[in-house]
């Protein structure tokens, strides 16, 4: 089983370094800490990243916060 999660890590690593290399035009990307100059594919990537990091932090938090909830709860009743 670790062999084929492997094997799928590596083959989703592969397209996005050919998504990313395929997609080498410049863009600028202006914030409040100043302009940002990187690859398309490069901006996108990194960008799509952090957007998944911070969906899973919020339903990770969301997740634990309501079992955190659910368990006070029952050993408040169980005493």
């Amino acid at each position: 089983m670790k062999l084929a999660a492997r094997i799928i890590l590596f083959l989703a690593l592969a397209i996005v370094l050919v998504f990313a290399a395929f997609n080498s035009s410049l863009v600028s990307i202006d914030a409040l800490f100043g302009e940002l100059t990187l690859p398309l594919g490069v901006a996108l990537v990194g960008f799509f990243a952090l957007g998944s990091l911070a969906g899973a932090l919020g339903l990770y938090l969301a997740v634990v916060l309501r079992l955190k909830r659910e368990l006070r709860r029952t050993r408040a009743s169980g005493s």
